[in-house]
């Protein structure tokens, strides 16, 4: 077993951490690892918490996927129920400069802000919002890893909050609302770049 650095020693780290060095490999450029672990691929790392997106979930490994295809070298991130913050934190990492992240959870801005600094990232700001109606600026990105219905519900502040050229990922749509969902944001002149059905999930691309 590997021995941990002192100056992690005394962190509660992320349940998988506890009794194992396991890790896994997300996309084809991240491993989910402990923060002793070294590794030849680029390593995100985790707090102990409740919050949602430690890897795991096939939303979280679609959005990373997508991400992955997507030149994001210089641009704005708004990620909306940030949760850990492994969305941002992704993306600074392959090349965002900026990433603005809420979540109506305290705990979760609290490991979002923690995840930040275990992954040396920068640009990433974490608070607390129940709603993107008091976010302003325009994005050349926006995540929101929800519920189908939450993001209906704030489909006119996306719209708002993107320019044209801007893309959304959206993700945490069960099967029977991804019909739903796109259509809600046609309207809006978005437009579907992909649109991935998962095992009990979809996620959606779409551009403005």
């Amino acid at each position: 077993m590997c021995k941990i650095p002192k100056k992690l020693r005394g962190m509660q780290m992320s349940w998988r951490w506890k009794d194992e060095n396991k890790s896994f490999e997300i996309g084809k450029n991240f491993i989910i690892a402990p923060p002793w672990v070294k590794t030849e691929k680029e390593k995100i790392t985790f707090v102990e918490g409740e919050s949602f997106g430690t890897g795991v979930h096939e939303t979280t490994i679609s959005c990373i996927e997508i991400l992955e295809d997507m030149d994001l070298k210089g641009k704005s991130v708004l990620d909306i129920g940030a949760g850990s913050g492994i969305l941002s934190i992704a993306a600074l990492k392959l090349g965002a400069k900026k990433a603005v992240g809420f979540d109506i959870d305290k705990k979760a801005v609290l490991e979002c802000k923690e995840n930040a600094k275990l992954n040396s990232v920068k640009g990433l700001d974490c608070f607390r919002a129940d709603s993107a109606k008091n976010i302003n600026g325009k994005f050349d990105l926006v995540f929101a890893n929800i519920f189908f219905d939450i993001i209906l519900s704030m489909k006119d502040d996306i719209d708002r909050l993107t320019d044209k050229g801007s893309y959304i990922l959206l993700s945490g749509i069960v099967w029977e609302e991804n019909f739903t969902v796109k259509s809600a944001f046609e309207r809006l002149g978005f437009g579907v770049v992909k649109n991935l059905f998962l095992n009990d999930y979809t996620t959606i691309l779409l551009k403005k």
